[in-house]
């Protein structure tokens, strides 16, 4: 039998058997939310810790010792040589691994009840959508995580959301007459989710949130989850319905006093105060597409105290087609610009780099365009080499650290060190994590106003015990 028909008839046999279970849920009876109950509505406040995965569980020690932070204040990858045998070859050749960059951009939820219980890691991310969804039992195809995956069928209050509920409204869609809710995502670097929706218990922040709506998905391409993560919930689910959360990021890499730390998601009245909170305006979504981030209005770059002024703001418009924009990411790794704009940055970090007789070199391992060897010369020209980031509000600025704006490899092999630009060219400018860190950032849904601040977010973090 043709494999794709194989999944396909396995699909319709196991949301059939959902729909016939006793214990099924009526559309009458789903509470119609995809936060919390109405009982918590008068929450004023509250934080949830921020986890890199490394140190949920003793599994991830080996990562934490690979990723660090040092002296020099700069965050440390370390590559490791690999031998992989090519069938084409007489013998096998070197090739060269690095280790991902991960910032504390994960939560730990609690999904199911009784034998289905299990605590997963689920990325966050900050768009205006309030979707949930996680690789389910039969995922086929799906990427490797740390737990096995959620079994609905072994939790006893997991329920099908149908397709005749009332929350089963666009971009859903209702599949099986009505039998089913049905969600589609797609993302970057080719990544395409589908599956239903259920309805059952999570637990976080100390609280137990019952039928809660979320994706359990039954086919995830390109997923790219660090083998970790479970799947991906929006930062506004997480509020119960508050429409204010901030978060501030330090550098969680292993190798010190920051692996053993965990910052926080606040909300509402948990959120701090600060009078050098710099704001923008977040853009509405565009008619007729579905939003994939908080869209604000990028109109130029600063290297140094020198404008690029071969950076146009039509180059961070959003087009009719939902391209293009600016947003800032808590769950992309390092920022991503716009191609025409990354080619004026580039160029003009390579030439300052150049004058201080840098040496460029090629690491395709980890796919950046402007590597050079880390001689005591650059170092010193590195230091002085920021990035700064102009919003449509002439005060509004986002300064990115020499600290955020270059990574540095190690390479043990050949002792030596390399540094890395941390920007990548893309359709789309994402504000990555790496350049957030030491920032805080304060997402004011209600009045669609961004705000940020330099702060050393190593302050606003607790130890693990």
């Amino acid at each position: 039998m043709d494999m794709k028909l194989f999944v396909s008839l396995a699909i319709v046999t196991a949301v059939v058997l959902m729909l016939h279970q006793p214990s099924v849920v009526t559309a009458a009876t789903i509470p119609h939310h995809t936060t919390m109950p109405a009982a918590n509505a008068s929450l004023s406040g509250f934080s949830l810790q921020l986890v890199d995965g490394a140190d949920h569980d003793h599994e991830g020690l080996d990562h934490a010792a690979a990723v660090r932070r040092v002296g020099d204040g700069f965050l440390h990858l370390q590559s490791q040589s690999l031998r992989a045998t090519n069938s084409s070859a007489a013998s096998p050749e070197m090739t060269t691994t690095y280790t991902p960059l991960r910032l504390p951009s994960a939560v730990v939820v609690g999904v199911g009840t009784g034998r289905g219980h299990q605590d997963y890691l689920f990325q966050v991310v900050n768009t205006p959508s309030t979707l949930i969804w996680m690789q389910c039992h039969g995922c086929n195809p799906h990427s490797p995580q740390r737990h096995p995956l959620f079994d609905s069928s072994a939790s006893p209050t997991y329920h099908l959301v149908r397709g005749t509920d009332p929350f089963c409204q666009p971009p859903y869609w209702s599949e099986f007459n009505g039998g089913a809710c049905a969600f589609r995502v797609n993302g970057p670097r080719g990544m395409f989710v589908e599956g239903y929706f259920g309805a059952d218990t999570l637990t976080y922040d100390g609280k137990v949130h019952q039928h809660v709506p979320f994706g359990c998905a039954h086919q995830a391409s390109h997923f790219q989850n660090d083998g970790m993560y479970a799947g991906v919930i929006e930062a506004t689910v997480l509020g119960h319905g508050l429409t204010t959360f901030s978060y501030c990021l330090f550098h969680g890499g292993g190798g010190g006093e920051t692996s053993r730390r965990r910052g926080f998601l606040r909300f509402g009245t948990d959120v701090p105060r600060n009078p050098r909170y710099r704001t923008t305006r977040i853009l509405p979504a565009l008619e007729g597409h579905e939003p994939s981030g908080h869209y604000v209005s990028l109109v130029g770059v600063s290297l140094g105290a020198r404008r690029l002024d071969a950076i146009r703001p039509e180059m961070f418009a959003r087009r009719e087609d939902g391209g293009g924009g600016c947003v800032v990411d808590l769950g992309t790794p390092v920022t991503v610009m716009a191609e025409e704009a990354y080619e004026v940055v580039e160029e003009a970090v390579w030439s300052e780099l150049r004058r201080h007789g840098a040496e460029r070199v090629e690491r395709p391992g980890l796919g950046y365009s402007v590597c050079v060897r880390a001689s005591e010369a650059v170092m010193g020209r590195l230091r002085s080499l920021s990035l700064s980031l102009h919003f449509e509000e002439e005060e509004a600025v986002l300064v990115v650290a020499p600290e955020q704006l270059f990574l540095m490899v190690d390479d043990e092999e050949q002792g030596r060190r390399v540094a890395c630009l941390a920007v990548k060219p893309g359709r789309r400018t994402v504000v990555g994590a790496l350049q957030q860190v030491d920032t805080r950032f304060v997402f004011d849904l209600k009045e669609s106003k961004l705000s940020f601040a330099p702060e050393s977010c190593i302050q606003d973090t607790v130890e693990v015990v």
